[in-house]
């Protein structure tokens, strides 16, 4: 079921059976979660000291929104201005202009993004699901933080702070500094974004305990001193702030798509015609998001048309096999090749079969035999949200934010799921071809009831792809985190990340690998 990882595009990572391929793609065995140091207090009974010190949880969950305005100072004196937007339950802009600086960091549902002097750049990778799950802890005030998916734990006590590590299982990790006397937030750092945010000077607004002065810190070497100046609660923000800017020109998203999806079946096609390295690597992370258990398998694969690829195991945890394992490996991989060798006229027309049902099912539902019904159902479920043009893997691309439609009437499970995503696409806009995309889910995702499988709220994928030399573009990169519930039997949270690496080009038929057929009358070893 690994296999079907090897062809990731864009329309395939909406479909319902991603599902069950991700259900059934990693296994996961129980171990013992380390004890809380018993010297430290519990997570849960710092925040509640916290919540009730800022004026109470009524009150602190009573606030949708809020806006802060302060002034910028150095050596004294007034050198700027700043604002800060924050709305629930996961969205933040700040801004701070100076007479040298104009800079914004943004977060909102689908993305988080930066712009200094109006270059704009969107955060990828850990330092993007860091700065969201800033936006969340901070817009949520911490309240009713134990029913969210945020991980936490008390690491240490340091002077007269304890610590706590924040973290999601996706990597994202944040250290929140609460004072053992008041109880209130002095740090948050962000090693991953190398920002530091420290709070001093608390005072009560409109019932609200509020730090009047935050010195700033953004990639170790850029600092500003704020001064509140005033607050303004529920004055209903409206989501579009937080978006990105789009592109000054406008852009055909939907065409754009309708491109991509042409391409696929092509595409997918000429990978084929490479075989290359899988490194898999699977994570068990604890409740306390720590690192439980870690697997890392390498192997060689050998594409086929028509059928799934072939797999040959390497190494385990950076240990290559024994011997006896390695030849054991290379028997079953060629017994294997000479099966798709001998069956290959038989996929052939199984492919073919199954396109010309796929044609027929387009007809009848009046497409173009050229339409992907996938690409059409994603245009129909999302909205596309601030597209425009940034750099990702030195190439020009147009990135978009995607998030359900409103008062959009899913027909069909797949509709369903995908409605439930929101996310960001970066598109080679030459090539037509997904660069990287990132998606989650908005909502939990049940088949049949939640009986079959249940996907808690924050199952993600991301994945990128590369450009070959020869123009062929081919996947680089997956990883995939989830909390699943599989039938009776339960389930778990599950980390797998899968890159491809060393491809080489053949023709993409079995001969290519020079497999020798066994000879007439070998014994078999036991």
């Amino acid at each position: 079921m690994r296999n079907q990882f090897c062809c990731l595009r864009l329309k395939r990572a909406f479909r319902d059976g991603l599902i069950l391929a991700l259900v059934f793609l990693v296994g996961a065995e129980l171990t013992r979660a380390q004890k809380p140091n018993p010297r430290l207090p519990s997570v849960n009974k710092i925040i509640d000291q916290n919540l009730k010190a800022l004026g109470g949880k009524k009150r602190l969950a009573s606030i949708a929104d809020a806006e802060y305005q302060w002034t910028v100072e150095a050596n004294g004196e007034k050198v700027g201005t700043a604002r800060l937007l924050r709305k629930y339950p996961a969205s933040e802009r700040w801004e701070i202009t100076t007479a040298q600086d104009q800079i914004i960091l943004a977060t909102n549902s689908s993305s988080a993004w930066q712009s200094k002097n109006n270059q704009l750049r969107t955060l990828t990778g850990l330092e993007s699901t860091a700065a969201k799950l800033r936006a969340a802890l901070d817009s949520s005030r911490l309240v009713n933080l134990k029913k969210s998916s945020v991980l936490g734990r008390v690491i240490a006590m340091s002077g007269p702070s304890y610590i706590v590590e924040f973290s999601t299982r996706g990597g994202a990790r944040l250290r929140y500094h609460f004072a053992t006397d008041s109880a209130l937030i002095t740090k948050v750092s962000d090693e991953i974004g190398r920002s530091v945010f420290v709070f001093d000077d608390y005072r009560a607004e409109q019932g609200v305990l509020e730090p009047h002065r935050v010195q700033v810190r953004l990639d170790q070497s850029i600092e500003y001193s704020l001064i509140l100046q005033r607050v303004t609660y529920n004055s209903t923000l409206a989501q579009s702030v937080f978006d990105p800017p789009a592109a000054a020109e406008a852009l055909d998203i939907a065409a754009l798509l309708r491109e991509v999806g042409k391409n696929q079946d092509e595409v997918e096609k000429h990978v084929s015609e490479y075989s290359y390295r899988q490194k898999e690597t699977d994570r068990e992370i604890s409740d306390k998001g720590e690192l439980k258990k870690e697997i890392v398998k390498l192997y060689e694969v050998f594409p086929l048309p028509n059928r799934e690829a072939v797999q040959k195991l390497i190494s385990e945890n950076g240990v290559p096999l024994s011997a006896e394992r390695a030849a054991k490996e290379d028997k079953r991989v060629q017994q294997e090749l000479i099966e798709a060798e001998r069956d290959k006229e038989k996929d052939a027309q199984s492919v073919a079969r199954r396109r010309a049902e796929r044609e027929k099912k387009n007809r009848s539902a009046g497409r173009q035999e050229d339409d992907d019904p996938e690409i059409s159902q994603f245009l129909k479920a999302c909205e596309f949200v601030s597209p425009r043009r940034e750099r990702l893997a030195n190439r020009d691309t147009i990135v978009f934010d995607f998030r359900p439609r409103s008062g959009f009437k899913p027909s069909s499970r797949v509709e369903s799921l995908i409605s439930k995503l929101i996310g960001v696409v970066w598109i080679d806009p030459v090539d037509k071809q997904v660069v990287r995309l990132e998606a989650r889910l908005a909502e939990g995702f049940k088949m049949a009831g939640g009986l079959l499988v249940s996907l808690k709220p924050g199952a993600a994928m991301v994945m990128e792809q590369t450009r070959m030399t020869d123009g062929v573009w081919l996947p680089r990169f997956a990883q995939i985190n989830l909390s699943v519930k599989v039938l009776l039997f339960g389930g778990g949270d599950y980390n797998k990340t899968i890159e491809w690496s060393d491809y080489k080009h053949f023709s993409g038929d079995v001969k290519d690998y020079k497999i020798e057929a066994p000879k007439v009358g070998e014994e078999k070893k036991p």
